[in-house]
């Protein structure tokens, strides 16, 4: 029998074999230190310390004010990382009319004045010579939306739900909402996410993995992600740092079984706009879900840009351990297929209040589907 590691199916669609005992206690005082081991996987793969140096990250004694720039100073934000930028005055200036008579030009000249604005536009393109075309796509598609977004950001936020599949209880995932810190020169926010097995399964497989995410609060960007799953047979570091400036991606990826230990990196071009495997679901409780829209999200993940279809508009009211409670009902698909979605379909309920709390998901596998609903949440 196989159990999936939930939070990579619901953001990921990677599954995974899993199952291991549980105890609340161990499911809350766990994690190890994530920054240590993300340390230790960097020596391995011998980062130098300047780039280390860039993804250091440190706590701060007072989290900074979120800030959200309007859309055009989100753009500039991009390209000058960690400033604030208040959105300048419009002006209009009404164009004076042209006393010479209009002349048709010939489609030489046409061709020539196309190819000259072509070449400006190069020139002046933000973006690294040979950048692929299909991110470019991506980030005009996001500059439409982005600014819709509005975080939902609470300090101490812990939300924990307990995973069915076929029926049996699997296990539990807790989000939670740690301190902001910085990493390097940028005020982030960070997100952590625990996946842990119950007993039913202890005599089967044994996993315990830990995820986190650091977003730039100016744009809401993703600046490191890390991975560390602790399971029966292998143990896996996954380390990824988006440097923003060159809109590339260093994926750190090692994977240690009994038979043998395997490494890979890889350094690819990100979009301008994108989310990483958890602040996807932050991200997405950030929009105006109330009205009824669609999204193709960019989500990154070791090096590969993924695309999330979003449908946003409907509402439900449902039973939780929580209460009962109104909630917006956000349909999801994928290209993204891991080795057990079916169709990568996915359906996700908030809470239709301020806190847009994460009430309950569905997600269809080859084999039935799984679901997870709210059992515990505190603020």
């Amino acid at each position: 029998m196989k159990y999936f590691n939930i939070l990579l199916i619901l953001l990921t669609l990677i599954a995974l074999n899993s199952c291991s005992s549980f105890s609340w206690n161990e499911f809350f005082s766990g994690g190890g230190n994530a920054e240590k081991r993300n340390e230790k996987l960097m020596k391995d793969f011998e980062v130098d310390e300047d780039l280390a140096a860039k993804f250091e990250v440190k706590q701060v004694p007072v989290p900074p004010a979120p800030v959200r720039p309007t859309s055009k100073a989100v753009q500039e934000a991009l390209n000058m990382p960690g400033q604030l930028i208040s959105k300048p005055k419009r002006q209009t200036i009404k164009p004076k009319p042209s006393k010479k008579p209009l002349v048709k030009e010939s489609k030489k000249t046409e061709a020539k004045k196309a190819k000259v604005k072509e070449e400006e536009q190069v020139a002046t393109s933000p973006y690294p010579e040979d950048f692929p075309k299909r991110l470019i796509d991506f980030d005009k598609d996001s500059a439409k939306f982005w600014d819709d977004f509005e975080p939902v950001v609470n300090i101490g936020e812990t939300t924990v739900l307990n995973i069915t599949y076929l029926g049996v209880n699997t296990g539990k995932v807790t989000l939670t909402t740690k301190p902001h810190g910085l990493v390097g020169e940028d005020a982030v926010y960070h997100f952590n996410a625990r996946v842990k097995t119950s007993s039913y399964y202890s005599y089967l497989y044994e996993v315990d993995d830990y995820c986190d995410s650091l977003v730039r609060q100016v744009d809401f960007l993703p600046r490191k992600f890390s991975l560390i799953q602790r399971e029966s047979n292998h143990n896996i570091d996954d380390l990824q740092l988006f440097d923003l400036e060159k809109l590339q991606t260093i994926s750190l990826y090692k994977k240690v079984s009994k038979k043998k230990t395997r490494k890979k990196k890889k350094i690819k071009p990100i979009p301008k706009y994108f989310q990483d495997p958890l602040s996807i679901l932050h991200f997405l409780r950030g929009l105006p879900l109330e009205k009824a829209a669609s999204y193709r999200i960019p989500l990154t993940n070791q090096g590969e840009v993924d695309e999330f279809f979003v449908k946003t508009g409907r509402t439900d009211k449902i039973k939780t351990e929580i209460g009962e409670k109104d909630a917006f009902v956000l349909e999801i698909e994928t290209k993204a297929k891991g080795k057990t979605i079916k169709g990568g379909s996915m359906t996700f309920w908030f809470s239709a209040d301020k806190n847009r709390v994460f009430l309950k998901f569905e997600a269809e596998i080859k084999i039935g589907s799984v679901q997870g609903e709210i059992e515990k949440y505190s603020l």
